[in-house]
């Protein structure tokens, strides 16, 4: 996709006051999508090439348009969300994401960095080199740590740039998954749960619950900025090391809420398989000796199970809303793995992690439970999902 003629107007009109110059766009070309382009196409994301004289901008930025109304996730607070994610980030000199250049609100344009064309760790872990994609994964860690360990005690500056174009509500943020309430999750699925004679009632785990809304409410030193997306399709190998990208969902929330993405791995994103425990071991205490640079704790074995594990039963609750759908059929994906494997792979791991953490232990036997009564019902899934091609 090439820019309109008045887009392009706009951006030159954003960027000439940084150059202190006129700025020509000399062309506009689509975005590299690596391994997901091949399912869904960005046409609202563009690289330009810039032209301008004696001035230090770079030769290329990445022009970001508000989608249209017509498109789902056109909200208006996606686009608000990263352009304060992203001034944010630059103010602070933290380098984890794109730098900001220019935005127009009114106008729905976004200019930032471009980050190149380096594969993303999605592009890693579909390939068929091992060490590459566990280096990637590590890469991909280390840079979690590294934004939480940057950006904690830094709440109040980035509440104020988001509350410039709406009204925010930070308590909301620390107790919900991208958007959704974990508390409204929980209730709709104890609606699930009755609607369905063959899955066990939620009893005696109330306390858990509470427990777990208090851990994620109240988060102490584990509260730190997240970009709310830890996808693998959401990164660039650089240069520089991997940087993160689309900060659409981005909040202040527990830190531990990232860093589950390692153990399950990614439960919410398209490129999803399992991963060689000795590899997922690796990424996580890479993760932890950065953010240990402001959260010490999360050194304590005890503290760093006890925080995982909450954050992983709450994307499991988030995630076991799908059961309807995921009840009346199994559609293949791409990848090759099941999707009902894929939510009792969920599951398990979240009653793995209470086993070990010896902690929300009424409600990991109430999943466990869940569990056997879905495999008894989903014979033909597998005892688990393939890894991601690259350890194959």
């Amino acid at each position: 996709m090439s820019l309109p003629d008045a887009v392009q107007k706009q951006v030159t009109r954003l960027l000439s006051p940084l150059a202190g110059t006129p700025v020509r766009i000399i062309r506009s070309e689509p975005v590299s999508a690596g391994w997901s382009g091949q399912f869904e196409t960005y046409p609202w994301v563009v690289r330009c090439l810039i032209e301008a004289d004696n001035s230090t901008l770079p030769a290329s930025v990445i022009v970001k348009l508000r989608r249209l109304a017509a498109h789902g996730r056109s909200e208006l607070f996606r686009f608000h969300n990263e352009t304060a994610a992203l001034e944010f980030l630059t103010s602070i000199g933290s380098t984890i994401g794109p730098q900001f250049l220019a935005a127009d609100d009114e106008a729905g344009i976004l200019v930032m960095e471009d980050l190149g064309n380096g594969p993303s760790l999605e592009d890693l872990l579909m390939g068929s080199d091992s060490s590459a994609a566990a280096d990637g994964l590590v890469a991909f860690a280390e840079a979690l740590g590294r934004m939480h360990a940057a950006t904690a005690g830094h709440a109040v500056k980035y509440y104020q740039l988001r509350s410039r174009d709406e009204k925010t509500d930070s308590a909301f943020d620390r107790v919900s998954i991208l958007g959704l309430g974990i508390e409204r999750m929980w209730s709709s699925l104890q609606e699930i749960m009755a609607n369905s004679p063959f899955l066990p009632a939620p009893l005696a785990i109330h306390s858990d619950i509470d427990e777990l809304l208090h851990v994620l409410s109240e988060p102490g030193p584990f509260l730190a900025f997240s970009n709310g997306d830890t996808c693998p399709a959401n990164c660039r190998m650089t240069e520089n090391g991997l940087r993160l990208f689309d900060f659409e969902h981005a909040s202040f929330r527990h830190t531990l809420l990232d860093a589950a993405a390692l153990r399950f791995p990614f439960p919410a994103c398209g490129c999803w398989s399992r991963l060689p425990e000795h590899v997922a071991r690796r990424a996580e205490d890479a993760y932890r000796k950065e953010m240990a640079r402001s959260c010490p704790g999360v050194l304590d074995p005890a503290k760093f199970e006890h925080g995982l594990t909450v954050a992983c039963a709450a994307w499991t609750i988030v995630r076991m809303v799908r059961l309807p759908k995921l009840d009346q059929g199994d559609v293949p994906h791409p990848i090759g793995f099941s999707r009902r494997g894929q939510l009792l792979d969920t599951i398990d791991i979240t009653v793995n992690c209470s086993q070990q953490s010896r902690s929300l232990q009424p409600l990991a036997s109430w999943l466990a439970s869940v569990s056997d009564a879905l495999r008894a019902r989903w014979p033909h899934v597998p005892s688990t999902q393939p890894f991601y091609p690259a350890f194959r």
